[in-house]
């Protein structure tokens, strides 16, 4: 009886949580990303590389030096984020890679036009 309860507890999926259904906040999904993993000192800062990435700066400096833009939508890993996040031996940031979770959130958020919310 106690496997028979066990089974019903499953999850749909594995590791990590399925990406959201409906449209990606680039505030409240996307800049805590790049604020946690890319907004440090010496890197994507005010006086470090472009773009800033930064709370009041990325949106604009993203969209505007042509990182990412609402055409990507039709070729989303065409973009230059997301080749830069994803490049080979060298993704950014440094650190490490981002996870696929992130990744796939940064993708969707593409697809869906790069809104700014």
């Amino acid at each position: 009886m106690g496997l028979l309860a066990m089974g019903s507890c499953r999850k749909d999926y594995f590791g990590q949580p399925p990406i959201p259904a409906g449209p990606i906040s680039f505030n409240k999904e996307i800049l805590p990303i790049l604020e946690t993993n890319c907004a440090k000192s010496g890197c994507h800062v005010p006086g470090g590389q472009t773009p800033d990435l930064t709370t009041p700066n990325a949106y604009n400096d993203l969209t505007g030096l042509g990182y990412v833009s609402p055409s990507d939508s039709m070729a989303p890993s065409q973009s230059i984020l997301y080749q830069k996040l994803t490049a080979g031996s060298k993704p950014m940031p440094p650190s490490g890679k981002l996870s696929a979770y992130n990744l796939n959130l940064i993708l969707t958020w593409i697809k869906q036009g790069v809104q700014n919310d």
